[in-house]
């Protein structure tokens, strides 16, 4: 237990060292954002002032809407840092004038709570289109990153909801833990896995080669004239076809786990299999590519190039 104090700041710092190492801008910012969520959570739950009540609202509606952004924007340094530089500057600004006695009827209606909960109506808005924006993200583009993000959205908003320091500390910590590992499931996939068709890349297969043991086949698959294809369609053709391809051999029965070796070239390894009873799987994944028709997209309409 003597940890659980702790536990937030320990989360904070290996997410936002991680990101910094890897170069993922927006999960250091995100992570950034969510330690410093964590910290205006603390201080205004264990007070009862104005002042408080409106830093909270100003955190609730501020944090859905910085991660959203950074849902939305591209893996680039410079344009996540000014982009976000710009919304903690403009959400300061805000914080700052409805801390004013001037401005305390606006403030008050800002920070009013939801039916009667703890979450301001403006962060339950907030925090309702924040998600709906991630869900398409999500949908659009399922990756480990944006399920991070999206996941993280969630804990927050429970964060929000929490009437205790305490919890709404772990529930935050909880989403920056969520980032971390979406982290090192994206670098785990940038290291083992082949971006183009998906496939687990050479590397993968070299310490799958190490594992294996007792009776087992490895089939080699390599594409005939690829060279002659590349230069007659194009390396934009060229790649459609390897990911054509990597989804056949992603099909393949038996057990047979397929990578991709290099260029043209794939293998399927079978584990524990003898090679009577892998080459009917071989056999059955060889005549789907044959009998997959491969087109390509022009601007005079789909041809086909190759069958």
């Amino acid at each position: 237990m003597w940890l659980l104090p702790a536990y937030p700041l320990l989360v904070f710092l290996a997410g936002a060292l991680l990101a910094w190492r890897f170069r993922r801008w927006r999960m250091l910012v995100a992570t950034l954002s969510l330690a410093a969520a964590e910290r205006a959570l603390a201080v205004t739950l264990a007070s009862s002032t104005p002042a408080a009540h409106v830093m909270a609202a100003t955190a609730a509606a501020a944090l859905p809407l910085n991660l959203t952004a950074l849902t939305w924007l591209p893996e680039r340094g410079r344009p996540v840092v000014g982009w976000s530089v710009g919304l903690v500057a403009a959400e300061a600004l805000a914080a700052g004038l409805l801390a004013q006695p001037e401005a305390a009827p606006i403030a008050g209606l800002f920070a009013h709570p939801f039916a009667g909960g703890r979450l301001p109506a403006i962060g339950l808005l907030a925090f309702s289109a924040a998600l709906a924006l991630a869900g398409l993200r999500l949908t659009l583009r399922p990756q480990a990153l944006e399920c991070g993000m999206f996941w993280a959205l969630v804990a927050a908003l429970l964060a929000f909801g929490a009437a205790a320091p305490a919890s709404a500390s772990i529930a935050l910590a909880g989403a920056g833990l969520v980032l971390l590992v979406s982290l090192v499931e994206t670098s785990h996939a940038i290291a083992y896995g082949d971006e183009l068709t998906g496939l687990p890349s050479r590397r993968a297969l070299t310490e799958s080669l190490l594992r294996l043991e007792g009776a087992y086949t490895i089939a080699m698959v390599d594409i005939d004239h690829f060279k002659v294809f590349n230069d007659t369609y194009g390396h934009d053709a060229g790649d459609q076809l390897l990911r054509m391809l990597g989804a056949r051999l992603a099909e393949v029965g038996g057990g047979g786990r397929p990578f991709r070796y290099g260029g043209e070239e794939f293998a399927v390894i079978f584990s524990d299999t003898p090679l009577d009873d892998a080459l009917p799987h071989l056999e059955t994944l060889r005549q789907s590519i044959e009998s997959t028709g491969f087109y390509r997209a022009k601007r005079t309409g789909r041809n086909r190039v190759c069958t």
